[in-house]
């Protein structure tokens, strides 16, 4: 059963995605979290004739063929969504209740963090260490349990930081979920962007994992709308309980395109080496050319997390009211001193948009009051 939820639940804004929709034309993005988009053009291949009346609640038994061979999960265990952002909200509206308790980790990509609010559970943000490469500290999570706590909330590899969970780390989660009978999401997005060096599928350790994706991310097919659930069946079952009060099924027309990109994976992914390996060069040569910037390109994925020394609203109010460049400050993701750059889009943008913002934060720091 979900539920029974209080008449006053309310979800927080989500205040990242309102800052993006205010400069989505014209302006020079280099927060954005995709890789470069992916078109239609570019499949090359005639489209079959679909029956446009049909749908799958389940989705394709081909799709989930595909996506449970990335976690090594069986196609029962898939549940195909309109988006990761669906398969995020429906795993929060299935597993939660109110007065549960909620363990999310900090930096993170705010709806993740916030939602559960929205279901009337308390959150206790969990800190990954900067200064250790962003290592989600495991001692503060086992520490912060409670009998209340029903779910644990983390991204793999971190949006914003691109850091990993390693295999050792989702064992001990893994050993902690079981002794506490609480589920772990995992929202792993970004996971295939460590490339050879990826972590493994939190859904191959255990059923008390709850496991999230997309093809938006390393395949750059945001258009199409298309994520995924991968739970014990018995988790699935109740999440698809929710999804049938929702969007009931996926688009037929997105699931062929994404079953087309997920049987050329290895293509993909070559891709987004080639987008992602210039433009890890412009990000590390501006980092070693700004020293008072505190920020570590991570071994892999398409993000970073720097830490600035001026104040971040009032740079990036600046860099898109002066010079058209927008980025997203760190206070959405739980660190205000800090923003994301996305490293997945065009390198001319990039270097234009690190440019713009050097002769902005200097601005900044000259008209710093000196003590």
């Amino acid at each position: 059963m979900v539920g029974p939820f209080p008449p006053d639940v309310r979800f927080p804004d989500f205040g990242l995605l309102h800052w993006f929709e205010e400069s989505a034309e014209g302006y020079i993005h280099i927060s954005h979290s995709e890789m470069l988009g992916f078109r239609f053009s570019e499949f090359g291949k005639p489209f079959p004739d679909l029956d446009l009346g049909e749908a799958t609640p389940r989705g394709t038994l081909r799709l989930r063929s595909l996506i449970g061979a990335h976690h090594r999960a069986w196609p029962d265990n898939v549940l195909v969504c309109n988006g990761a952002s669906e398969a995020n909200f429906l795993v929060h509206a299935a597993l939660l209740e109110a007065e549960n308790h909620v363990l999310a980790e900090v930096p993170l990509y705010p709806p993740l963090a916030e939602m559960p609010a929205g279901f009337a559970a308390s959150v206790t943000r969990v800190p990954r260490l900067p200064g250790e490469g962003w290592r989600l500290d495991l001692d503060a999570l086992e520490r912060a349990i409670t009998a209340k706590t029903k779910l644990v909330v983390l991204t793999n590899l971190n949006n914003p930081t691109a850091a990993a969970l390693t295999e050792s780390d989702l064992r001990r989660l893994a050993d902690l979920a079981e002794a506490h009978r609480f589920h772990v999401h995992v929202d792993e997005t970004f996971r295939e962007l460590a490339f050879d060096d990826a972590p493994p599928s939190a859904a191959q350790f255990g059923e008390r994992f709850v496991v999230t994706s997309t093809v938006t991310k390393v395949y750059g097919l945001g258009g199409l709308r298309l994520g995924w659930v991968v739970a014990s069946p018995d988790v699935a079952a109740r999440i698809k309980g929710v999804k049938d009060y929702t969007s009931v099924c996926p688009s037929g027309v997105s699931e062929e395109l994404a079953a087309w990109a997920l049987e050329r994976k290895d293509a993909f992914l070559a891709r987004a080496q080639a987008i992602l390996e210039p433009n890890r060069r412009v990000v590390r040569a501006w980092l070693e050319r700004n020293p008072e910037v505190h920020g570590v390109l991570p071994p892999g994925g398409n993000l970073c997390f720097p830490k600035l020394p001026v104040d971040v609203d009032a740079l990036a109010n600046r860099l898109r009211e002066r010079y058209k460049v927008v980025i997203a400050p760190g206070r959405f993701f739980g660190m205000p001193e800090h923003f994301r750059l996305g490293l997945g889009g065009r390198t001319a943008d990039l270097e234009k948009g690190l440019a713009s913002l050097d002769v902005a934060m200097k601005t900044l720091l000259h008209a710093r009051p000196r003590a």
